[in-house]
């Protein structure tokens, strides 16, 4: 019965089954043709002109593009299981898809710039409508939490498309800000409810402690830091909270941590993230005394935490919502190990060696190809393929 399944799988296309598949695939897509752009774009190899300008289109689409991708697929899946209610399918998620797709493309062409803006917007307010109703037919109201940082995000959409059509100045920096921490929160989030039972799985004795108090502080305080951010407070205040949130990240992530974690690369790659998350913190409260820049903050947390934490997300919820063993292909593990080296070298090596810059940016955006070309090749059967057991999704 079984290779009966598998065989019929073969003959199938699922992609838009579920959530996960068309917004994994599109984003893995999609992270490999924005980074090779912005490669040849910053080496001045080519020169493209798009509605946001050359700098503005690689921030922009790396948080409202790549990452906002990500998002939508993990909790188009997640909030299922969450609530046992379906989530968007067939030609609802495919239209979904089609809007974020149409938002990436539109800045390359004469479209109005009020029509490329509505487009971009429209896709975070469809998609928090998506998830926001299994989540309310259930009550499960703690999961608003996820409906109210979309909606964050869809505010910081609207400040910067507000810039780029001359309705006000500062956006795009406030809305930038803005969006990055809205990642940052669902990763902060979401690696505490997942991280600790992931790690029991593969060490059984891990100590999972319920920590109400510390929680409450992670998210106040990164709430409190974002906020500190994006209206420009005194340096030294945010460094105060960057501080608080680096310890509480700390004494919130060693109690989950051992040497076996590092067996098991599906698992490792997720602390490799978060390692990144703190060390983000970390230069970020550098930031206030001008000991780092700030650009170098903001790439330990987009390379380091967005891509590797993405990356390896991706990967596992793609083989546990296919039915398959949690063992990622030799491919992908090479790419969690290409992506961890782009962070180091977008981000550490600068601090030491600032006259090759542009060597550093052009050897991690290579990396950072590279690791989600390995991922789509991995990937693209198994997103496109029905579950080998059958099962719906």
């Amino acid at each position: 019965m079984f290779i009966q399944i598998d065989e019929q799988a073969k003959k199938s296309f699922a992609l838009f089954n579920l959530g996960f598949r068309p917004f994994f695939l599109l984003s893995a897509l999609f992270a490999v043709i924005l980074m090779a752009i912005w490669g040849l774009l910053y080496t001045n190899i080519i020169q493209l002109n798009t509605y946001y300008g050359f700098i503005d289109w690689h921030s922009h689409e790396m948080l409202f593009g790549y990452a906002a991708a990500v998002i939508a697929g993990f909790l188009l899946t997640a909030v299922r299981n969450w609530t046992n209610v379906d989530t968007i399918s067939k030609t609802p998620l495919a239209m979904l898809a089609g809007v974020w797709l149409l938002a990436r493309i539109l800045p390359f062409t004469p479209a109005p710039g009020l029509l490329i803006a509505v487009v971009d917007i429209s896709f975070f307010f469809f998609l928090a409508l998506a998830v926001a109703h299994p989540i309310i037919k259930v009550k499960q109201w703690s999961n608003l939490i996820m409906v109210a940082i979309l909606s964050t995000f869809m505010v910081a959409d609207i400040l910067v498309q507000s810039q780029h059509l001359g309705f006000m100045d500062g956006g795009v920096t406030a809305g930038n800000s803005l969006a990055l921490y809205s990642v940052l929160m669902i990763i902060q989030v979401l690696t505490g409810r997942v991280m600790p039972f992931f790690t029991r799985v593969v060490v059984p004795d891990t100590q999972v402690i319920e920590r109400p108090l510390l929680e409450k502080v992670l998210l106040i305080t990164l709430v409190l830091l974002a906020l500190a951010d994006v209206f420009m407070l005194d340096s030294l205040i945010i460094s105060l909270l960057a501080g608080i949130l680096l310890v509480a990240h700390l004494m919130r992530v060693l109690p989950w941590f051992s040497k076996p974690v590092l067996n098991t690369p599906i698992l490792w790659v997720l602390y490799a993230g978060y390692f990144w998350l703190i060390i983000g913190f970390a230069m970020k409260m550098l930031v206030g005394f001008n000991l780092v820049t700030n650009n170098l903050a903001i790439h330990a947390w987009t390379v380091g935490v967005i891509g590797i934490t993405t990356y390896g997300m991706m990967a596992r919820v793609s083989l546990g919502h296919t039915g398959r063993e949690m063992l990622p292909s030799k491919l992908v593990v090479i790419g969690f190990y290409l992506l961890f080296l782009a962070a180091v070298i977008r981000v550490i090596l600068p601090l030491f060696l600032m006259g090759q810059y542009v060597l550093w940016i052009e050897l991690s955006s290579a990396l950072w190809v590279a690791a989600f070309v390995l991922f789509t090749i991995a990937y693209m059967p198994v997103l496109t393929q029905p579950r080998v057991d059958g099962r719906a999704g």
